[in-house]
């Protein structure tokens, strides 16, 4: 199955997960508890880079609710739309959850997360925001993040190091045991 395919598939299954209220729709408040409705949105939604690369994205929580949210831990989650590519979260980023300080009704905070782009292909990021008494998760929208191609070394640039190395050492040897051979 082709990138292009699987890509395709991965949007309509999350389309499909926002419209049955499984995961909800970027921008859309959430009904947590009683009183408490939360909205999670990132500053970007696609980016494209290299590996190695790296990026910087910021999420907003906003209280949209009338009540005072505390205790709660947002987390940056990672996922890949190729299955032959495998993604350790924890290579991308060391501190991939943020505790929230209590967010008064109204109110908006925003988070920085830094990443490196490890491994290449299509993936998503997106934020999720919990508390333990909530019993809800509450994500962001997607951004998707197409990290091309494998680092390519310039072989023009290291072959000539490669044959004139040794040759050179040679070349040095021969010199010297010529010249010990004239002094004797």
């Amino acid at each position: 199955m082709s990138r292009a395919v699987r890509a395709l598939l991965t949007g309509a299954l999350l389309l499909a997960l926002q419209t049955t209220a499984w995961l909800p729709a970027s921008g859309q408040p959430v009904a947590l508890a009683a009183g408490e409705d939360i909205m999670v949105q990132l500053d970007e939604n696609k980016l494209d880079v290299g590996p190695g690369e790296k990026l910087s994205f910021v999420s907003t929580v906003r209280n949209e609710g009338d009540a005072t949210l505390d205790g709660y831990v947002a987390h940056l989650n990672i996922l890949t739309t190729d299955e032959d590519v495998y993604v350790d979260p924890e290579d991308w980023s060391p501190e991939r959850t943020q505790y929230l300080e209590p967010l008064a009704a109204g109110d908006a905070t925003e988070l920085t997360w830094s990443v490196q782009a490890v491994t290449s292909g299509p993936l998503i990021l997106y934020v999720s925001v919990t508390s333990p008494d909530s019993g809800s998760v509450v994500s962001s929208g997607p951004l998707n993040l197409d990290v091309h191609g494998q680092r390519v070394v310039d072989s023009a640039g290291v072959m000539p190091l490669v044959l004139w190395t040794p040759a050179s050492v040679l070349l040095l040897l021969g010199v010297v045991l010529t010249r010990k051979r004239r002094h004797r």
